[in-house]
């Protein structure tokens, strides 16, 4: 690999002697394959990871460094979102959110660039329960991915935007904690991403800083008083990274916590940097504070009288455990269950951003019949007696992930049947007797054979 020549003149400089030769040597090595465990799903007795273990990743206890790189997308485990696949410099944010982060009461978290999802995953993972998630991601195509990602790993407690910065400030919500891994020059990706060299420019690191500085701004007043922001990029120069840290210290008068970089053959790890700050002030949690707040009487006649009165309400809340903690509601057409604790979040996030994904997607009508939605096959909220289960072998595991036709027992009842893998469930098929109707999503669907 040829690096460009003003990269190398600047990172030589700003790194020294030592650590640019370990860089160089590192860059030359083969990029190491981490995964991190879903902590709500994952059974190290039954479910095992498709290459054997080479070690754990020390700053986060549900990193798993693989010994070689497996064709991820022919194990069903993935899929049924037991692990994701994940840096292990991205994993830091839990070691960030665990230090720093007040875990004793629930919290509201924005992850604003949250695209593909591992860094909303993996802080989801180590939240308090009866904390909500609002994960963002401006791009409508990446926001899908998300999406699919957030769904994946099962949590109901997890809203899905697709906005910008500035929709989030005029919206008014406040968040405890704001993560803002910022689009960057992208040259932490070097090793993985030739494409990423080709790219690079001493003009668009310029750029990149700046539409960084920008992001902040509009992001900063959605951060409470005593509130915690935490600023990453895949990049290594200054400009990006300890000259923005200044700038936000400088402008608001932050507390430096902590400030991280991880660089290729210095940690087994691509580039990356992560920084968190202390908004001045205190305040409580934004979670307590919102709760005992009574509803705008304009909201409670429209948008909860109108979820009160959705079609099948009865039944759908009966496939989910718990029920009792959820309201349902219309999210464009389909039928979805939020908790009640962040219900006026919800409503507020309907009213001033583009909601594409919140709590659990119970189905959708068709004629008189609503549909189960792969979201609850894949949540953690899914009541396992709704519906009668076949767990299935690897092959026909692959089958189902592909959308083809799969064959079930014949004991099993006709109707809506959850397909599992190991005791995950995947997803659903309808049963007519001769047949069964794939379920599956068509945009979902693996291609390899």
């Amino acid at each position: 690999m040829t690096l460009p020549e003003e990269f190398s003149t600047y990172t030589s400089k700003l790194f020294g002697e030592k650590l640019w030769t370990t860089f160089l040597r590192g860059m030359q090595e083969q990029p190491p394959v981490s995964v991190r465990l879903n902590p709500f799903k994952y059974d190290a007795a039954t479910m095992p990871l498709p290459s054997d273990e080479d070690g754990m990743v020390e700053w986060c206890p549900e990193g798993r460094y693989l010994q070689a790189r497996p064709q991820f997308t022919l194990d069903p485990l993935l899929h049924a979102g037991a692990y994701y696949v994940q840096e292990a410099a991205s994993m830091y944010v839990t070691e960030v959110v665990r230090r720093f982060a007040d875990l004793s009461a629930p919290l509201r978290v924005l992850d604003l660039c949250a695209a593909p999802g591992g860094k909303s995953t993996a802080v989801r993972g180590v939240l308090p329960e009866g904390s909500l998630l609002m994960s963002n991601e401006p791009m409508r195509p990446r926001a899908n991915i998300l999406m699919e990602n957030v769904q994946k790993f099962g949590h109901p407690d997890v809203i899905v935007t697709n906005n910008y910065a500035i929709d989030y400030q005029r919206s008014g919500l406040k968040f405890d904690v704001i993560i803002a891994d910022v689009p960057c020059s992208g040259e932490g990706m070097f090793r993985k991403d030739e494409g990423a060299v080709g790219e690079w420019s001493t003009a668009n690191v310029r750029k990149c800083a700046a539409l960084q500085r920008e992001i902040i701004t509009d992001i900063m007043p959605c951060l409470r008083d005593g509130g915690l922001l935490i600023y990453s990029t895949c990049t290594f120069n200054a400009h990006e990274d300890e000259e923005n840290v200044d700038f936000i210290v400088d402008t608001w008068e932050m507390d430096k916590l902590d400030m991280r970089h991880f660089i290729p053959g210095e940690t087994r790890t691509e580039g990356l940097f992560m920084a968190a700050l202390r908004k001045p002030g205190s305040g409580n949690p934004v979670m307590s504070a919102s709760a005992g707040k009574k509803k705008d009487k304009k909201a409670k006649k429209g948008k909860q009288s109108k979820s009160s009165a959705v079609q099948g309400a009865k039944t759908v809340s009966s496939w989910l455990a718990a029920d009792e903690n959820f309201d349902v509601a219309m999210l464009g057409g389909r039928v979805v269950g939020v908790g009640k604790a962040w219900r006026n979040v919800f409503d507020t996030s309907l009213d001033k951003l583009r909601v594409i994904h919140a709590g659990v997607e119970l189905g959708e009508q068709k004629g008189k019949d609503i549909v189960p939605s792969e979201s609850l096959a894949l949540s953690m909220s899914l009541n396992h007696d709704a519906f009668p289960v076949a767990d299935v072998d690897l092959d026909t595991a692959l089958s189902y992930l592909r959308r083809e036709p799969v064959t079930l027992p014949g004991s099993m009842p006709l109707g809506y049947v959850l397909v599992s893998y190991k005791g995950l469930p995947l997803g659903f098929v309808k049963n007519l007797g001769n047949r069964t109707n794939n379920l599956f999503p068509q945009e979902w669907r693996i291609r390899n054979k």
